[in-house]
């Protein structure tokens, strides 16, 4: 009438041990628990980017003014001389891409040591080059 109580087989314990570990990783990585994958790298590079383009802008220098007429001394491009011509001043504009895909601009007075592709950090309105 009553069968006899028959324990489990060890391989039914290893199933169930399997899948209750697998739920408790599973849970840990959907709550964050645990550092699975990329997420948290992610999360924590929020600054990270990469150039885009580096480009020099160049703008002339501000032809001298006759103090007598308070005028530049120079009217048209068919009177500047050889030295103004040289003397131009360059400005950078770096154009740096975020991994989440937006872009900032950067303009600086010297010209800057990355170049396109090189993979940075933007801190505080800054580049800094990741070492």
């Amino acid at each position: 009438m009553y069968e006899q109580y028959k324990p489990r087989h060890p391989l039914a314990w290893g199933i169930i041990a399997g899948a209750a570990l697998f739920s408790a990783v599973a849970i840990g990585a959907i709550q964050g628990w645990l550092p699975i994958g990329n997420s948290r790298a992610a999360q924590a590079c929020a600054e990270c980017a990469v150039i885009e383009s580096v480009k020099a802008i160049e703008t002339p220098a501000m032809p001298p003014v006759d103090e007598a007429a308070s005028e530049p001394a120079v009217a048209g491009e068919a009177s500047v001389t050889s030295e103004q011509v040289a003397a131009l001043v360059y400005s950078y504009e770096t154009t740096v891409r975020f991994e989440d895909g937006t872009t900032s601009v950067f303009s600086y007075a010297a010209e800057p040591t990355w170049k396109s592709g090189d993979k940075v950090r933007v801190v505080d309105g800054a580049i800094l080059a990741q070492g």
